[in-house]
């Protein structure tokens, strides 16, 4: 299986995102330290910030790909997960924990794993559980008025499968 790397347009540095996946079956998966959890059939949202070295180029490629070694939480996820879309924003200031709240609201609250990708923060989780793809017009609109940037979307429906 190659390698894909994200290649954003020049300019494209650091930033927040968030990783829309599927999971085609349940199963019981091992996340690190936070446990054992059951995952229901569905899409999930993985909210995370880019701004070390590399920024969201050297992020969304490394999520891109399955780890060999996991360690961030998401990485045992992404072992039986799909990518289906990714949200990014370059603004320059991190939008993690409004982006987490966000998600929050327009989650099915059933299915909670607390501190999963937030254990370095007061979020309970960046980590949201959906029965039908979240909307990027939705999720905007809740978005505070005085904070408007632009998010773009990668839709990986819309990719050919021998692109990578």
């Amino acid at each position: 299986m190659s390698k894909f790397i994200f290649e954003p347009d020049k300019g494209i540095k650091k930033g927040t995102y968030a990783l829309i996946l599927s999971l085609d079956k349940a199963i019981q998966i091992e996340i690190g330290k936070l446990g054992s959890y059951k995952f229901k059939t569905g899409f999930y949202v993985y909210v995370g910030s880019a701004f070390g070295n590399g920024g969201l180029q050297s992020r969304l490629t490394y999520h891109l790909n399955i780890s060999k070694n996991p360690h961030w939480h998401i990485d045992y996820f992404r072992k039986y997960s799909k990518i289906k879309r990714i949200w990014f924003s370059q603004k320059d200031a991190r939008m993690e924990h409004e982006w987490a709240n966000i998600f929050l609201i327009m989650s099915d609250k059933n299915f909670k794993i607390n501190k999963f990708g937030s254990s370095d923060c007061l979020c309970d989780s960046h980590f949201f559980y959906f029965n039908k793809i979240p909307s990027l017009k939705k999720f905007q609109s809740l978005a505070p008025k005085q904070k408007q940037y632009n998010i773009y979307e990668i839709n990986f429906h819309l990719i050919p499968k021998n692109s990578f």
